[in-house]
């Protein structure tokens, strides 16, 4: 039975205007911090525009490899310092320091989404700004017959916890080795891949995949050699795998060295994300779904949730009865892309013999 019309009138309110909202949520993929900017000139103030000047370069250009892929690079649009004026909305001066001729600082840029966007499609170069659920990474060290997640001392952790991780389209947190996260799982368990284990240490991070990220150091001195073995763990998706080593340079410490290899893991899972998640420069896709309802929150949750994903264009509330809200999206890729940026803010896309069906997960700890 349909709710009344004056009823369905006061629900307007609910009704989604999407692509500002999800300008708002993509804002920190849009974000490049940690800058670090150097000059010298006549003068100070010389000195600090010079620099900031090339601080907005290389965090264009951050942000250009951020969201396209590797074999793409090539093709990325040139900018002027004057096309930058219209492309940045603004910095923040994180620390700086300075004397007469010399400005140090480091800097972070927000870039304005909509003219990238049109930058790069203007260009043809496809692109992503679906932003992943920080991943739990889980990093084992191997060694010899031995190998160690939360004892001490395990550099490769180590080298995961110092690196920034927070940004990008894969945002990545590493656990502390607390109590919680020691009782949730261990070397063993995240070695074999066990299911119950691994979700046990999510629902501690937000229901997030889990990264098992296990290195084996081999050789000595400017002999030796990271074998990378790392597997992406993701609920109701195929688990990813990656296979690579990384080799010492000459008179390279460990921790550079680790610290290399954090870089090539993270490059590894980032491209891997770009690939599930480009959007082409084709044409807008639609759906209709239904939002099985025993409340009306089990709608407000949905909306909410779906106002928080760039691919999606926009939403149309077209009924809302007693048993569910019927809802047409409009969105960029193809139905597998969009479950799986769905499941990303847990929404659980299901094609049934007639229908779609759209519900929330439980978030529940």
């Amino acid at each position: 039975m349909m709710l009344r019309h004056g009823f369905l009138l006061a629900m307007a309110g609910f009704l989604l205007t999407l692509p500002a909202l999800a300008q708002t949520r993509s804002g920190s993929v849009y974000t490049v911090s940690n800058v670090a900017v150097d000059a010298t000139s006549q003068s100070a103030v010389q000195a600090r525009d010079i620099a900031r000047a090339d601080g907005e370069r290389r965090a264009f250009r951050t942000l250009m490899e951020r969201l396209t892929l590797r074999q793409d690079w090539s093709r990325l649009p040139k900018v002027t310092d004057a096309d930058l004026v219209s492309l940045v909305q603004d910095y923040e001066v994180t620390s700086e320091h300075s004397s007469t001729v010399r400005y140090l600082a480091t800097l972070t840029y927000r870039f304005r989404p909509e003219p990238v966007r049109r930058l790069l499609r203007d260009r043809g170069v496809a692109f992503t700004e679906t932003q992943s659920k920080p991943l739990v990474v889980l990093p084992v060290l191997s060694a010899g017959n031995r190998a160690v997640l939360w004892d001490d001392p395990n550099p490769w952790r180590a080298a995961w916890s110092h690196q920034p991780l927070s940004e990008g389209l894969v945002p990545m947190q590493v656990p502390s080795g607390d109590l919680a996260a020691v009782q949730a799982i261990d070397t063993q368990q995240a070695l074999r891949g066990d299911k119950d284990a691994l979700a046990g240490i999510g629902r501690h991070y937000d229901n997030g995949d889990v990264l098992v990220a296990q290195a084996a150091l081999s050789g000595g001195g400017d002999q030796r050699t990271l074998q990378l073995t790392t597997v992406r763990y993701s609920a109701g998706f195929s688990d990813q795998n990656w296979v690579s080593s990384v080799r010492s340079e000459p008179k390279e410490s460990d921790d550079d060295l680790f610290a290399r290899a954090v870089a090539a893991v993270v490059a590894d899972v980032s491209e891997a994300w770009k690939k599930a998640t480009l959007q082409n420069t084709g044409a807008e896709a639609t759906l209709t779904a239904v939002v099985p309802m025993t409340s009306l929150r089990d709608w407000v949750v949905v909306r909410d949730r779906l106002q928080n994903i760039p691919a999606i264009q926009r939403a149309t509330l077209l009924s809302l009865s007693q048993e569910g809200a019927r809802v047409e999206i409009h969105y960029v890729g193809d139905s597998q892309q969009l479950q799986l940026v769905l499941s990303q803010r847990d929404l659980v896309l299901a094609q049934g013999d007639a229908d779609w069906t759209l519900s929330a997960k439980s978030t529940g700890q």
